[in-house]
């Protein structure tokens, strides 16, 4: 078997009032694993990029974890994948960019072209969303685009694709501060009361609804929630500021970005250039160290190159 190459991209999620259920694949930094056929075992040869000193380098990475689960997923004897593996990552680590969901599926795909196509994509798709305990990263980093993903009572995903309707862009603001997903849940409400709850359904609905027409003009109250950022800005307590910023400056809408700390505000793509730069503007008069970029919305999800 020739050596190959996994390609997962990253992923923003939630978008606003679509906790849990929205997310976006994202242009740009990705998630890489060069496998060597052969060997005993999984063998990590090489590990660089985002968090490499906090990763690990045995059995318990969750690449390898992922591939292991694939695999008993398919009936076969995690065993069978063996494979010298160069792995580097550009995704940050704890941003609310989908690091995470990147790494089980790029684990789940190890294990399927290892196999010849054994695990297959229901799988793959299971594997990672059993791992992460929600689809809303691992629909787009597998298939890309925006996807819209339930996970019903039986654990079975139902997901579907929705096309983007007009050109959009996120211009994105990563701070160098990290926010674990447990520490973000962790502030969220028990409980809301029934006006929230039908705010931030009627807000998703719209959400869905803008993006797929295009209708960029609809997204600043479609992005509204009232359900996670609120809890979450006790945390990150300049988030509302760089979220007014960035409508201020032109974008269509903003949000925190999966659980944060990440800031997206989607734009038509000629207010991308100073949305961003509102948002790093708005970040340094506040004291918050990070990088700004515009990226590219709804691309193609993960891929297998033969090299």
């Amino acid at each position: 078997m020739n050596v190959f190459t996994i390609v997962v991209p990253y992923s923003t999620s939630n978008l606003g009032p679509g906790f849990d259920a929205v997310g976006l694949a994202l242009g740009g930094p990705d998630f890489l694993v060069r496998a060597t056929p052969g060997g005993n075992g999984l063998r990590i040869a090489s590990l660089s990029g985002e968090g490499v000193d906090r990763l690990s380098r045995d059995s318990t990475n969750r690449v390898i974890q992922a591939a292991w689960a694939a695999a008993r997923a398919a009936g076969a004897d995690p065993g069978e994948l063996r494979a010298d593996l160069e792995m580097h990552s550009s995704i940050p680590l704890a941003r609310g960019l989908g690091s995470s969901a990147a790494a089980a599926v790029a684990g789940a795909l190890l294990a399927d072209w290892l196999l010849g196509g054994r695990v297959g994509e229901a799988n793959v798709l299971k594997v990672a969303v059993d791992m992460e305990g929600h689809p809303d990263n691992v629909l787009p980093s597998l298939r890309g685009g925006l996807q819209v993903a339930v996970r019903g009572a039986s654990g079975i995903v139902q997901a579907c694709a929705v096309p983007l309707g007009g050109a959009v862009r996120a211009a994105l603001f990563i701070p160098d501060e990290e926010l674990s997903t447990s520490a973000a849940r962790a502030v969220l409400p028990r409980e809301v009361s029934l006006e929230d709850a039908v705010f931030n359904l009627s807000r998703a609905a719209l959400l869905v609804a803008a993006l797929a027409t295009g209708r960029l003009d609809l997204l600043g109250e479609a992005m509204s929630d009232r359900l996670h950022q609120p809890a979450r800005a006790s945390l990150l307590p300049w988030l509302p500021a760089l979220l007014a910023e960035a409508r201020a400056a032109g974008a269509a809408g903003a949000a925190l970005s999966g659980a944060g700390t990440t800031v997206c505000a989607l734009c038509a793509p000629e207010a991308a250039p100073a949305v961003v730069r509102a948002l790093s503007d708005a970040a340094a008069s506040r004291g918050v160290p990070g990088r700004s970029e515009v990226v590219e919305v709804g691309v193609p999800g993960a891929r297998v190159a033969s090299t």
